[in-house]
């Protein structure tokens, strides 16, 4: 069951002397991407809830009191592990459940083996809201799912060792799934997904792609949303913020340049002069903007340029008829 931080669930699990008075485990996670995918890995053995709803900026989310109690109760507390959720430590700090804090069995960091993008050797706020390990938006990439997906699973194994079986069916079918909906049948049954995510991951899917095998080219075997997308490749866009960047570097889109002139500063009249200008001289198509941001800057963007603003939830949920990560994606 997923349920908001603002609808949460009534089951409890918790562990009195190494036994629990619940049927189910008791998730909470950071975003609701994330609860979209523990949900499919704990199936019917779990309670999933999450804190930010879709619409709302990852950055910066009220510590509210309802939100401690929810991990008060957590038995898995499901986090970027970045430096994203500045806000989650003092929920955690508030909640006084020893068995979510960082490092402690139910804490569960879903960026680890993620390849992370965008790192920054020093801090230097006069370049606005960095972020120091890297680029924290690892939802938007869908083969980061398969990593967030297996530490999930590895949390949920540690808190409930019984059910492992169950996980680790749940994780294998969930992987197989995202193989598929991105490069399609045909390619996962000759070569399976590992070997074509990391080709993608390398830069190496379409190389591979245009040899010959067995007399015919590859490409013609490409499906999912990698095949539906191929037009898109090469094709330079600019965004709002740099939270598109995993998606990016997924379906081979090249962002020229930032509504924001740094991270998390408003734009000001000077910079969105200047991206004018850009779109224009580039004939830029297509501007990304997440759907929480102020819209004023890309409208009058789009009205002295004819770039298309899209609008984009960045979580599951941003939007009623986004219900999942796969359809986020859609």
């Amino acid at each position: 069951m997923l349920v908001s931080g603002q609808n949460r669930h009534q089951h409890r699990y918790r562990h009195q002397h190494g036994v629990n008075n619940s049927s189910l485990l008791v998730v909470v996670s950071s975003f609701s991407d994330y609860a979209s995918i523990a949900e499919r890995i704990a199936g019917s053995h779990a309670s999933v809830q999450y804190i930010a709803h879709g619409e709302q900026d990852p950055h910066f989310v009220p510590p509210k009191p309802s939100y401690a109690m929810m991990l008060k109760d957590a038995d898995l507390w499901i986090t970027t592990g970045m430096d994203l959720e500045g806000w989650s430590a003092t929920l955690v700090d508030k909640a006084r459940n020893k068995q979510i804090m960082d490092g402690a069995i139910g804490f569960v960091s879903v960026s680890d083996g993620v390849k992370v993008l965008q790192k920054v050797e020093k801090a230097d706020r006069t370049e606005g809201d960095v972020h120091l390990m890297g680029n924290p938006h690892i939802n938007t990439g869908p083969l980061n799912w398969k990593v967030i997906a297996t530490n999930i699973a590895t949390g949920l194994m540690k808190v409930d060792p019984t059910n492992a079986s169950d996980y680790q069916a749940n994780l294998k079918a969930f992987n197989d799934l995202v193989d598929r909906t991105l490069f399609g049948d045909e390619l996962v049954d000759m070569f399976g997904g590992e070997m074509l995510a990391r080709l993608l991951e390398n830069k190496a899917l379409f190389t591979f792609l245009d040899k010959d095998y067995q007399g015919e080219k590859l490409t013609g075997k490409l499906g999912g949303w990698l095949k539906q997308t191929e037009s898109w490749r090469g094709k330079k866009i600019v965004a709002y913020h740099k939270n598109w960047v995993y998606f990016i570097e997924t379906f081979g889109l090249e962002i020229v340049g930032y509504i924001e002139p740094k991270p998390g500063i408003p734009p000001s009249a000077k910079h969105v002069q200047e991206m004018i200008g850009v779109i224009k001289d580039q004939d830029i198509k297509l501007m990304l903007v997440a759907s929480y941001f102020e819209k004023n800057s890309a409208r009058m963007i789009e009205e002295k340029t004819g770039v298309q603003a899209v609008f984009l939830p960045l979580f599951v949920g941003g939007i009623a008829e986004v219900t999942d990560n796969f359809q986020l994606v859609d």
